[in-house]
């Protein structure tokens, strides 16, 4: 019988019947790929950012929104709207070319929580280009269900409800566990990459930190080692750790036991979104445990009083961490954490209308409170921070150190409590002894934050890297090829590769100009106008000739500075040998826009901050200036020879 219906359908399928089932698998297929999109960006398996999807763009504010979500159960809208989608495929399939009331009620219910979202959309201003694209196929969709449930009416050749709406179901159910399953996949890989990051945090807490014995004798530069690297260049000399005694870096004030085996201390800013929320999470551990002590230091992100930072990113920032200390001063410390509390809650922004209200709060007198806030006092204590802070390198905040190392939580998911949780039973356990370290200086943190980094897939999409492919160490840059700090870096390198015989070297373009780069910033533009077409001419070199070529632009590139034009390009590509018809339209080409397109989403990806960004062997130097220490040069010489 079954058969019989299924030819019999098929015997009464028109060309209008075929054409609207082809067009409405078109339109869910279309939806369920803009909306799988947007679901593996919210599951985090996606290796690159989503174009233009990243946190600040209108696809992350509408995910964070209260559309974003499914009350009740929190899960992204995305990840419903892509198993309706599969389930509706499924369906469509299975009731073609007959449509059932029952299938049209199913698409009307779809259709008007298409329309809800565009509403939102329209009405928040938020043009998420994979919502819309998701939406208005799904409209697109349910006009020609409805066409076809017109035509199926009209002949009489209305499909039964059940198999339609049974595969729906079916479909939808075994999606969603899918998607359950793979959800609680990506939660256990991150759990066991915090679990990695655990193990060399405390592996780091129990064998490392500064020694302040051994290093009075690396001060001296005393000892065999010092004498057979003398004249070296690279070998460092200096102060290894902020501290001598690794007790002096703990903050003026401690909430919990003041002989809690676990310390943690914060470098933070009252106005920074990231220590508020760390602050929040070592709250509740403060309140479930008696094990666990916190102390803070101020670094405000304000040229103010902060000459170690080199714009404001805060504007209160300074005042803010005057008031927490005015407040210890006068109150004790009581006083000091109401008000630490005080200042999160109020993201570090207060007036002066507000001042004495807040003062008033904290018990204090407000016209003495401002006399000591404003005075020599309050500044020296928070001068003494910010220069702890200068010492240690802060690049932003908070850092956060457990028993003196730092917690890198920026480099891969870490849950503070599973730290805490870890070093205490190893701690219980006498595998951890428990003492504290001397955190390192910034000279001594740069090289360190290199070496914990994580290893980065780097591609060799063009395949002109000097060096053979399977050289056992590699640099990387993403770079502008017109920024003199580019040109300067790659001499460095260059250098190093002559020292080193054998690395692999490459640079890949990152344009710093919004019109080709959308996560530069405007100003950018006048100051390397010539960035879009010199990332061009690098790659449409490499394209038509090889190695030689592409390196020889790269060369004339570094020497032209910030400004070069496209008859200079073109006059550089005849010598090099390329055709120049060719050259021109390689440069224009989709291809070479989308290599350059995807260096830029693959760095926005990674966080990188500022270009030149420089990977050794597959990991990053966040910070590879400061001042005329040879940073890049020491962790090139750990990385080949195994020695500082």
């Amino acid at each position: 019988m079954a058969a019989d219906q299924t030819i019999s359908n098929t015997m009464n399928a028109t060309a209008g019947d075929t054409l609207r089932w082809i067009l409405g698998l078109v339109f869910l297929i279309v939806a369920a790929v803009a909306s799988g999109l947007l679901m593996m960006k919210e599951m985090g398996v996606m290796g690159v950012v989503l174009p233009g999807c990243g946190e600040q763009s209108a696809c992350g504010d509408l995910s964070r929104g209260f559309f974003g979500s499914v009350p009740g159960i929190g899960w992204p809208t995305s990840y419903m709207g892509f198993t309706y989608f599969i389930a509706m495929i499924a369906a469509w399939s299975a009731c073609w070319p007959g449509v059932s009331r029952l299938m049209l009620w199913i698409g009307r219910l779809g259709m008007l929580f298409s329309l809800l979202f565009i509403i939102v959309i329209l009405v928040e201003w938020k043009l998420c280009p994979y919502c819309i694209t998701a939406h208005v196929a799904n409209l697109a969709f349910w006009i020609t269900l409805e066409c076809a449930g017109q035509s199926s009416r009209s002949k009489r050749t209305e499909g039964s409800p059940m198999p339609a709406f049974i595969t729906f179901i079916f479909s939808w159910i075994i999606v969603t566990g899918l998607l359950v399953s793979g959800q609680a996949q990506a939660a256990h890989m991150n759990r066991v990459a915090s679990e990695a990051n655990m193990d060399a945090i405390l592996k780091a807490t129990l064998s490392g930190g500064a020694n302040p014995l051994e290093q009075a004798v690396n001060d001296a530069g005393e000892g065999s080692n010092a004498e057979a690297e003398e004249g070296d260049g690279i070998t460092f000399r200096g102060k290894r750790s902020v501290v001598e005694n690794p007790n002096d870096f703990t903050g003026r004030y401690r909430l919990g036991p003041a002989d809690a085996p676990i310390q943690i201390v914060m470098v933070g800013d009252y106005q920074c979104p990231d220590c508020k929320s760390y602050e929040t999470r070592i709250a509740k551990i403060l309140k479930n445990r008696d094990d666990v002590s916190l102390t803070v230091r101020h670094f405000p992100f304000n040229q103010d009083c902060n000459p170690h930072v080199n714009r404001t990113l805060h504007g209160n920032a300074c005042w803010a961490a005057r008031f927490a200390e005015t407040a210890g001063i006068l109150g004790g410390e009581e006083a000091f954490w109401k008000a630490h509390e005080m200042l999160f809650e109020v993201r570090g922004r207060f007036t002066q209308k507000e001042f004495p209200d807040m003062v008033r709060e904290l018990g204090l007198d407000p016209a003495m409170f401002q006399q000591i806030m404003t005075g020599p006092a309050v500044e020296a204590l928070l001068q003494e921070d910010i220069a702890i802070g200068g010492q240690l390198g802060v690049y932003f905040t908070p850092m956060i150190f457990i028993n003196g190392v730092q917690l890198k939580w920026w480099q891969v998911p870490i849950s503070l409590d599973v730290a805490v949780d870890k070093l205490a039973k190893d701690i219980a356990a006498g595998r951890n002894d428990g003492s504290i370290k001397a955190p390192p200086t910034k000279v001594v943190k740069y090289v360190e934050d290199w070496r914990d980094a994580p290893v980065k897939r780097i591609p060799d999409s063009l395949g002109v890297a000097k060096g053979v492919s399977s050289a056992p160490h590699s640099i990387i840059l993403y770079a502008d090829y017109t920024d003199p700090r580019t040109k300067a870096l790659h001499e460095r390198i260059e250098a190093l590769r002559k020292k080193y015989p054998g690395i692999r070297y490459d640079i890949h373009a990152i344009p710093k100009n919004p019109d080709c780069n959308e996560n530069i910033r405007a100003e950018f533009k006048d100051r390397f106008p010539s960035s879009c077409i010199a990332a061009q001419a690098v790659i449409a070199a490499a394209k038509l000739g090889g190695q030689e070529a592409y390196w020889g632009m790269i060369e004339f590139l570094l020497a032209s500075g910030q400004q070069v034009t496209m008859p200079e390009i073109l006059a550089e590509g005849d010598r090099l040998g390329l055709d120049r018809d060719a050259f021109i339209n390689m440069m224009a080409s989709d291809e070479v826009m989308q290599l350059i397109r995807t260096n830029v989403v693959r760095s926005k990806s990674w966080r990188l901050r500022s270009f030149p960004s420089i990977f050794v062997d597959g990991k990053q130097i966040p910070r590879w200036e400061l001042d005329d220490e040879p940073i890049v040069e020491r962790v090139v010489k750990i990385a080949v020879t195994g020695e500082e």
